[in-house]
């Protein structure tokens, strides 16, 4: 392989890594994204602070949607849709998708500083 194609895959290696670590969740600001992706929620667990805002957005090509009775239900979202909750409460939360009965994800929601 020559010189120049070692250092084209090393750059396409390091935008490749760098573009999923972004997609995969991000804590910006009081605002947390989470992909439904694969028949999972990703991150599975985010640790996240009163009053910030979490945002599914489904990455899939099928649908999906997240649920926890009594406090948020996105209803179904196609693909590149999402759904945006505000934590109001300290406390685990542990929600599924109701379409994949195994894709289960957690909230840990800490006091606001």
């Amino acid at each position: 392989m020559s010189r120049a194609r070692v250092v084209i895959a090393a750059l396409a290696l390091v935008a490749a890594v760098a573009c999923g670590a972004a997609a995969a969740s991000m804590r910006t600001s009081g605002r947390t994204e989470i992909a439904m992706r694969g028949n999972s929620f990703r991150p599975r667990r985010a640790e996240i602070l009163v009053g910030d805002t979490v945002v599914w957005v489904n990455r899939d090509i099928v649908r999906h949607d997240a649920v926890k009775p009594g406090l948020f239900d996105s209803g179904e979202l196609r693909g590149g849709e999402s759904f945006a909750w505000v934590a109001a409460d300290t406390g685990l939360i542990e929600y599924r998708c109701t379409i994949h009965q195994r894709m289960r994800g957690e909230l840990l929601v800490r006091p606001a500083k």
